[in-house]
Parts: structure tokens; C-alpha cells; sequence
């Protein structure tokens, strides 16, 4: 049973069956998923046209129930986790750099976990075995589902572009921003988290941020202009704004965006900003399986976890309308598990 869009206006219960388990492939229940904008931005067709009925959902926390007899380093029984991609050809110029993500070996459809495929709003997957990863010892479950999607979206340009001694900024403290500050924070850099409220500044620090600025305050932004030698912006907007966030730039800066908006918003910023101080955009996905097993490890070390609000498979609806409508604290994750053994869909 899935929750899918059957158009960009309907979300409802979806009975499917699977294609014959392939060699390589597992098959797993689905304990937990966690739910991500992106889901919803496709659900929609706001990114795009999508391919109904569509059962988005690349946050999954899940117990393997069957395996293909080419593989070998999973068993029934076992805690696995599963993210964004399925699916990457390994020998193409992106994967040999590390950037599975961009792999030009196979169409976007191909790559990623829904979309062609039945993804996480389900009570089971089936996908190639070598994108399911091993769960650390201690991980807690029941928080994890985000971590592969919200998780490694913040973790990899940190481990990608942050330099030693670099003064970082974190911008919009929501669903990725939360997770970013808990990284640069317990991986020993100093990060200001950027909002635009006084009411977050404890909450803020509480996470770990050295410092809070209120972007809304003209007198705390004078104090922050051409600080950040290294900024995430989490924020899914686009418009003038950027060239405001731009200005917190120190030369030579760099500013990831990992927030994406609607495929209609553009950004607008002068060249001036870029070219004076030198200052580089860029954009960054998600990423590839050794950084992803790398932050599931740091996780559970450090203890780093999302902060999230918990339904039930029967309120899959409920979530995603929190998600769409409300302003969840900070991610909606559904326990799936509950749900598939009452109904007889655990196998």
C-alpha cells in the first residue's frame, strides 16, 4: 500500500504489487519515512510535469524482507536505510570525481527513488541493493529517516567546500537549517544561524550556533556584513533577497544553496557582489553513498538528529498537509511499521 499523488490535486491511498524481485535488488519493509518539500514540489508537478500516480519519499528507515541471490552483504531481518538515489552507472566522469548525484550515465528518472519507482510513502520498496545502507550501531530510528535527505543535503558541501578556520553562517533555521548548525557546531567550526526573529535566538543556540543575527534588524546586520567566509542557505526562495544574503559574504566567500523554490522563481543578484569580492555561488544536491554512510556514522557519534513530529501510516495525509500548510518542528516522519503489521503488510 502507498500514499500517491494520482493527480496534482488528489493524494490518496494506492494499492500496487511489485515487479519480480531482480538479482541485485532487495525488497524491505518500511518502518519509518520521513517526509521532504521535494516531495511535495513534484507531487504537485511544481517542479515539473510528474509521472502519476506518484508515491514520492527518499527518507526511509526500513527492515530487509527479501534479497536477490546476487546479494550478499544484507540479510532478512536486517535495519537498513535508503535516500535519494537507487541508481548510478559508477564509471561515467561525475562518478569517478564522487558526484554520483550527477552521474550523466543515466537519465534523472533512472537515478533517483521515485518518480519512475515507488518511493517511501509506502509500506515497502524494492530497489538495487548497492544504495541501501547499513544502520550505525545506537542510531535511533525513530529520528533517523531525515538524515537521507535533509541530513546529507547540509552535510556534504560542508565536508566538500568548508576550509579550515572558515567563519560560517547558517541561513533559515527550518527543516535543513536545524541539521546544518548541529553539524558545523559538533564538527568544531564557528557558525552564526540566521533568521528573522528575535523568538528563535535561544532555540538557535541551543542547537549549537555561537551566534544569532536577526536579519530583519538593521542593526545586527551592520555587525554581519562580509563576515561568512562560508554560508548555507537552507531558505527555498528566490528573488532580490539573495542579493541581500549575498552581502554577508567576506571576499572570497562561498554560498551553497541547498533550498530550492518553485521552478518559476529565479535568483537576482549584481554581478558587482561576485565579481568584486569574489564571491562564489553554488548550488549543491545531495550527496553520494560514502559521504551519506559517513554522516550516518558522525550522526550516531555525536549524537545529531532532526527534530520531528511523528504520525501514523493512516494520517500519511495529515502529514503532508502539515508539511505543505503548516510549519512542522521541523521535520514529519511517519511510522510506517505500526500501520503494515496491523494490516497484514509486514512480509
Amino acid at each position: 500500500m502507498a500514499w500517491a499523488f494520482t493527480d496534482k490535486d488528489t493524494f490518496e491511498k494506492f494499492p500496487f504489487t511489485f515487479p519480480e524481485l531482480q538479482k541485485d535488488e532487495i525488497r524491505a519493509n518500511i518502518l519509518y519515512a520521513g517526509l521532504c518539500l521535494s516531495d511535495s514540489k513534484s507531487g504537485r508537478s511544481k517542479w515539473g510535469p510528474a509521472n502519476y500516480p506518484l508515491a514520492p519519499g527518499h527518507e526511509i528507515i526500513a527492515e530487509v524482507s527479501e534479497v536477490g541471490e546476487d546479494v550478499k552483504d544484507f540479510k532478512k531481518g536486517e535495519k537498513v536505510a535508503f535516500g535519494t538515489l537507487r541508481k548510478v552507472c559508477e564509471s561515467c566522469k561525475n562518478c569517478n570525481k564522487g558526484k554520483e548525484p550527477l552521474c550523466i550515465g543515466f537519465q534523472f528518472p533512472e537515478k533517483m527513488t521515485y518518480g519512475k519507482y515507488w518511493g517511501g510513502y509506502a509500506t515497502q520498496l524494492q530497489h538495487p541493493a548497492n544504495f541501501f545502507f547499513k544502520i550505525p550501531q545506537n542510531l535511533d530510528l525513530q529520528k533517523s529517516a531525515p538524515l537521507l535527505c535533509a541530513g546529507i543535503t547540509v552535510y556534504t558541501p560542508i565536508k566538500r567546500y568548508l576550509e579550515k578556520g572558515d567563519k560560517c553562517a547558517v541561513i533559515g533555521i527550518g527543516g535543513l537549517g536545524h541539521l546544518a548548525v548541529q553539524f558545523l557546531s559538533k564538527m568544531g567550526h564557528h557558525v552564526t544561524g540566521v533568521t528573522t526573529s528575535d523568538k528563535k535566538t535561544e532555540f538557535i543556540k541551543s542547537l549549537g550556533a555561537n551566534d544569532v543575527l536577526n536579519f530583519n534588524d538593521p542593526e545586527q546586520l551592520k555587525n554581519h556584513l562580509y563576515q561568512y567566509d562560508f554560508i548555507i542557505n537552507t531558505a527555498p526562495i528566490g528573488s532580490s533577497i539573495i542579493a541581500e544574503y549575498l552581502k554577508l559574504c567576506a571576499p572570497a566567500g562561498k554560498f551553497i544553496q541547498v533550498g530550492v523554490p518553485e521552478v518559476t522563481q529565479n535568483m537576482t543578484f549584481s554581478f558587482m557582489t561576485l565579481v568584486l569580492n569574489e564571491v562564489q555561488v553554488i548550488g549543491s544536491l545531495v550527496g553520494n553513498r560514502e559521504d551519506t554512510r559517513e554522516m550516518l556514522d558522525l550522526c550516531a557519534k555525536e549524537n545529531i538528529y532532526p527534530i520531528v513530529e511523528e504520525f501514523g501510516f493512516e494520517n500519511f495525509d495529515k502529514a503532508l498537509d502539515r508539511l505543505e500548510n503548516g510549519q512542522p518542528i521541523f521535520r514529519c516522519v511517519v511510522n510506517v511499521e505500526e500501520y503494515a503489521k496491523k494490516n497484514g503488510l509486514f512480509k
